[in-house]
């Protein structure tokens, strides 16, 4: 037989270096004894011993009630939900249940770490795990492992083995945290029940450096992930259950996230001062790493300060969009006591007397109070109204500013400052701050940092946290970026009715006309239905149409809607059969406006109203086997809309800087095997100088944020 086999190459060198962390060895010998019987999981002693030791005065009859009742629990959010705390049992001697620890966080040292192997577990059929890693007698990873010398296996086969014992054994999984599959070479990681496209590399062992792993990832992952400490404060703070439409989704941070929300903690305790600034790009979880962030400062196991004492977090973003999308996300992961400040002065009664513990989720637009002494010339007045307007103990306060460069826009920075001049401010973006955005830095940033936490464009594509976004220009002879628009109006206009022509050079030529055209719109809107059938269809995904305007949004409805009813008749389809599919096909998404029946019919006719939006047309959209396939847009949906199932935006708005990052975004989301990247197809010319599109950035910031298609 030969030496080099998967136990010696991975196996034995992972416990080795698990015994080094402090965990002690377990061989398969001893597994009848500790669990009583092969269908059975837990190491009853190690259990009851820990009870024991975490719980004084509590009685061994007691202990063992505890292990027999945990024995029972199937739900992976009940065993979290006792593992972080939540557990209590009647005891002999108390009237009243007392509470039960089973892990101390506050000394890791107190906690017996275990690693065993070949760990035979009887379900459907038996199975052989080969690595699972017991603290206090609970099994919390299992870990699988392949050869390095095996060209058919790697981690991906032991990720589908794991899946395979997930469902055969699910009893080794009630109270398993995450898991890990190596080959030696890679390391992947998961949560409970994670298919294969949602496990990833961790990358960066922060604090530690990755060059002191010898670029091994096994290595680097047992102490990222492994590492007493580390492992409790994952436990703790850094895995949640996601709830939307009655489906539950359990989710463990990633390393970047894991690193921000840690660096902020310590910010809140050690910094002077208590600020900084955390851009985490687009469709990397940024909303849930501010989730993590709350989870940690309102619970901080591990971590005892004077400022994580009852603090008071305040969650703001400045779009009602990205207000109902935070919000949302706060509640479905289970954050507990998120209240709403559903106007200013319901905010100002959060706000008011001695508060602790409170999160509160608001726009910042509800900080616009009326004290027009903020704005006096005369620093004493302007003084004497900050002092005013501070509410009591702002210390206690932790504010986390979603999409930060747009909170300090017009007077709001300063009524924020002036109302909560103490508190702790932290800034999150998706995208990166402008060069010359000098507030935002000033007003978040520690001076010479620019960024407490980083993670770009480049980090995410690498990582497969987001799909690359590729470019491609189309029908080129219809772009209107860059050029002169008065030549263009000749030549496109030049049969146009006169009285049309005159009325517009009256009132000044603009690209909205130009844009318009109503050839230009025809055609284009057919180039969108010929790529849309040949390249995005096929694979089941979906697209926005990104026109210059409102008016514009309608006229590419009906182009669409014409150009679709032809195709489908000419393939069988009965007239009306055709124009009624047609027209399922695509929704206008836009606000509505005050004088829209005296402006142009159409704009009333084609709109769909906020809350239809929210509940019907956007649902719609995401689901694969609806009809819905285009959301033509000119402005909303663009930022903080999240829909891994669109594919393609098709762009004909001359958007540059943060707009255009923000847009493009939209298609960067994974969505399964095939979503290999997101396309923008160009109908404007915008990349034909991206340079110049994105040029308030510094140039490292958004390297990868676009690449041409023809580069590939």
């Amino acid at each position: 037989m030969s030496e080099y086999t998967e136990a010696s190459l991975v196996e034995r060198p992972i416990i080795k270096a698990l015994r080094a962390q402090e965990y002690d060895y377990v061989p398969p010998s001893q597994h009848a004894a500790l669990r009583g019987a092969p269908n059975e999981v837990l190491f009853k002693p190690h259990l009851s011993a820990a009870l024991l030791k975490l719980n004084p005065g509590l009685s061994e009859a007691d202990a063992e009630s505890a292990v027999g009742q945990l024995a029972q629990i199937t739900d992976n959010a009940t065993w979290l939900a006792r593992l972080r705390g939540d557990y209590s049992k009647q005891v002999q001697g108390q009237s009243q249940k007392r509470t039960l620890r089973l892990l101390d966080f506050d000394t890791p040292a107190n906690n017996h770490f275990v690693v065993t192997n070949q760990l035979k577990v009887h379900g459907s059929k038996p199975r052989i795990p080969d690595i699972v890693i017991y603290v206090n007698g609970i099994p919390l990873v299992v870990i699988e492992a392949k050869s390095p010398l095996n060209p058919k296996q790697g981690a991906y086969d032991a990720i589908h083995q794991i899946r395979s014992a997930e469902a055969e054994i699910p009893r080794l999984f009630h109270s398993n945290l995450f898991n890990l599959a190596t080959n030696g070479t890679n390391c992947l990681y998961g949560a409970t029940g994670a298919p294969p496209e949602h496990w990833g590399r961790w990358r960066d062992p922060w604090p530690r450096k990755a060059e002191e792993f010898g670029g091994d990832p096994t290595a680097l992952a047992l102490y990222a992930l492994l590492d007493p400490a580390r492992l409790l404060d994952l436990l703790a703070h850094f895995v949640v259950f996601e709830t939307r439409d009655t489906k539950t989704i359990k989710k463990i941070c990633r390393y970047q996230q894991f690193r921000a929300v840690n660096k902020l903690v310590d910010r809140v305790c050690h910094g002077d001062p208590r600020q900084g600034l955390i851009w985490h790009t687009q469709g990397s979880g940024k909303s849930l790493t501010m989730v993590f962030a709350a989870l940690k400062l309102k619970f901080h196991q591990g971590v005892q300060h004077p400022a994580l004492t009852n603090p008071n977090l305040l969650v703001l973003t400045d779009r009602r969009d990205l207000h109902s999308q935070i919000s949302a996300t706060f509640a479905a992961c289970g954050l507990p006591n998120p209240t709403p400040a559903g106007s200013i002065q319901a905010l100002k009664g959060l706000l008011a007397g001695d508060a602790k513990g409170r999160t509160i989720l608001s726009t910042i637009f509800k900080f616009h109070w009326d004290e027009p002494g903020l704005q006096a010339k005369d620093p004493k007045v302007r003084k004497a109204a900050q002092q005013a307007l501070a509410v009591p103990s702002s210390a206690r306060w932790i504010i986390m500013a979603d999409e930060a460069h747009r909170t300090q826009e017009k007077d709001l920075g300063a009524y924020l400052k002036a109302i909560l001049p103490d508190a702790a401010r932290f800034g999150f973006t998706g995208t990166p701050v402008q060069k010359n955005d000098l507030n935002t830095f000033q007003n978040f940033s520690v001076p010479g940092e620019r960024y407490l936490d980083k993670y770009g464009i480049d980090d995410a594509v690498r990582d497969g946290a987001t799909v690359p976004v590729r470019y491609m220009a189309r029908q080129t002879k219809w772009h209107l970026h860059g050029k002169e628009l008065d030549v263009l109006f000749d030549q496109w206009f030049a049969n146009e009715p006169e009285a049309v022509v005159d009325e517009l050079r009256r009132r000044g030529v603009t690209q909205g006309d130009l844009a318009r055209f109503p050839e230009r719109i025809r055609l284009i809107a057919l180039d969108i239905w010929t790529h849309f059938q040949a390249h995005v269809a096929p694979d089941g995904f979906k697209a926005q149409i990104c026109a210059i305007d409102r008016l514009a949004c309608v006229e590419y409805k009906q182009a669409l809607d014409a150009v679709i009813a032809k195709h489908l008749m000419d393939e069988g389809v009965a007239k009306a059969d055709a124009h009624a599919q047609a027209q399922a096909m695509s929704v206008c998404v836009y606000s509505a406006g005050q004088h829209d029946s005296q402006k142009d019919e159409r704009l009333v006719t084609w709109h769909v109203a906020s809350e239809d939006v929210t509940k019907t047309v956007i649902p719609n959209f995401q689901q694969a086997d609806h009809p819905l396939k285009f959301l033509i847009v000119c402005n909303k949906l663009l930022t903080g809309f999240d829909a891994p199932i669109e594919q393609a935006l098709y762009l004909d708005n001359p958007l540059t800087d943060h707009n255009l990052l923000q847009a493009i975004a939209r298609t960067n989301r994974r969505c399964g095997a095939t979503k290999r990247d997101g396309l923008v197809v160009d109908y404007i010319g915008v990349t034909a100088k991206l340079g110049k599109a994105l040029s308030a950035y510094n140039a490292e910031d958004v390297q990868g944020a676009l690449s041409d298609v023809d580069e590939l």
